[in-house]
């Protein structure tokens, strides 16, 4: 924490200097994070396991949210009468929800291949996020794992000062993964910023794109 503090209070830009604390705090939360998920590695490093619940939530939500929806006259009479109509509504829309976010997730969660390190990944991105608003430029990496730190980029000196108590001391920074995600992620973000632009020039008002 100290040291990555240091990093930040050396070589922020003026703009966003008196805000160190602030973004060393957040570096911090990020390494206890990866902590908790760490801990507990063996609940989710099999992504057959993670699907199974999610879809177990889709089945139990759908089947409620179903039989709330018809209920015979006299027993939804009742439970109005008992909880208040607008609270059932309520609790259908709060499943329909769950069931509709629990389909995403499971659709996007891996269903093959060697299982991701989702700890050490989603460590990495976050404190992207944070380089990013803090620096005002996107994080980015170079050289090899023969060169020194120092020549790797102020993101990397970032990434090896801001070990988290948990993560292994060698070995695990590759430059080649994290050159990957930090590709990957500026795909997402050019494709989010592009997402405006191509709905204002090249939807029609109503189209399905507009819903």
């Amino acid at each position: 924490m100290r040291r990555s503090s240091n990093l930040l209070g050396r070589e922020l830009p003026p703009r966003t200097r008196d805000q160190a604390e602030f973004f060393a705090s957040a570096v911090k939360e990020t390494g206890e994070r990866y902590d908790r998920y760490s801990q507990r590695r063996d609940d989710w490093w099999k992504f057959s396991r993670r699907r199974e619940r999610l879809r177990k939530i889709k089945q139990l939500t759908e089947s409620l949210s179903a039989a709330l929806c018809t209920l015979d006259i006299l027993n939804r009479d009742e439970l109005d009468s008992r909880i208040g109509p607008e609270k059932i509504e309520y609790l259908i829309g709060l499943l329909n929800l769950l069931h509709h976010e629990a389909d995403v997730l499971d659709r996007q969660t891996q269903a093959s291949g060697k299982p991701i390190d989702h700890a050490t990944q989603r460590w990495i991105l976050q404190l992207a996020d944070i380089y990013e608003n803090a620096f005002g430029r996107q994080p980015s990496v170079w050289g090899s794992g023969e060169d020194p730190v120092q020549r790797r980029g102020t993101f990397y000196r970032l990434l090896e000062l801001a070990r988290p108590a948990s993560f292994a001391r060698h070995g695990r920074l590759s430059t080649k993964h994290i050159q990957s995600l930090l590709k990957t992620r500026r795909r997402l973000l050019s494709l989010q910023d592009g997402l405006p632009r191509v709905r204002q020039q090249g939807s029609p008002a109503g189209s399905p794109e507009d819903s």
